[in-house]
């Protein structure tokens, strides 16, 4: 059984200059599959040795890149790549340059897990400390619903252009109006 797992973060900030791009790599909220990954406990000492980026967690092809700083905050885990240079990492890079490409996403071995119970009564599965970084990626699509994208410009990336709108609630008649318009049929 395969037990590496993945959940995703955004784009923050990019350097042209030295091919460096600073992202949010991970954070504390609840992802789209229920599950929360505690910032504070990723183990990075593995990961460190070996910091490799991808592209789409594609590890049968060269990285496109390696970490060359990691900072873990109470909800985040960010992170600065510095691209390589051969055309796949190239094409990556500027489909980021260009804010075609804005997410990311870790592949993870998980550690430690509780239960937890949500303000809105929902349970979700907690992470809370020893997941180890096996890789980060570039990915076209993420699942992290928290994480907002914030261009190298300040610009705030709009998520509502990704989501249809809510389907209008269909008016339902009451349980006494059914039972009164069931009288009056002829």
């Amino acid at each position: 059984m395969d037990e590496r797992l993945q959940t995703f973060g955004h784009v923050r900030a990019v350097d042209a200059e030295n091919r460096r791009v600073t992202v949010v790599a991970s954070t504390s909220n609840v992802a789209r599959d229920g599950a929360i990954i505690e910032a504070r406990g990723w183990d990075l000492s593995y990961y460190e040795r070996n910091p490799v980026v991808l592209w789409a967690h594609n590890d049968r092809e060269l990285p496109i890149g390696r970490t060359v700083e990691s900072q873990l905050t109470d909800s985040e885990l960010i992170q600065t790549h510095e691209f390589a240079d051969h055309p796949a990492a190239d094409q990556v890079f500027q489909a980021i340059r260009g804010g075609f490409v804005n997410a990311t996403s870790v592949r993870w071995i998980p550690g430690e897990t509780a239960v937890r119970t949500m303000p809105s009564g929902d349970r979700v599965l907690v992470f809370t400390t020893g997941h180890q970084l096996l890789e980060t990626s570039y990915v076209p699509i993420p699942a992290d619903p928290g994480a907002l994208i914030v261009r190298a410009d300040g610009s705030a990336f709009d998520r509502s252009a990704f989501f249809p709108p809510a389907p209008a609630p269909v008016a339902r008649p009451s349980l006494a109006q059914r039972f009164i318009a069931g009288l009056t049929r002829v």
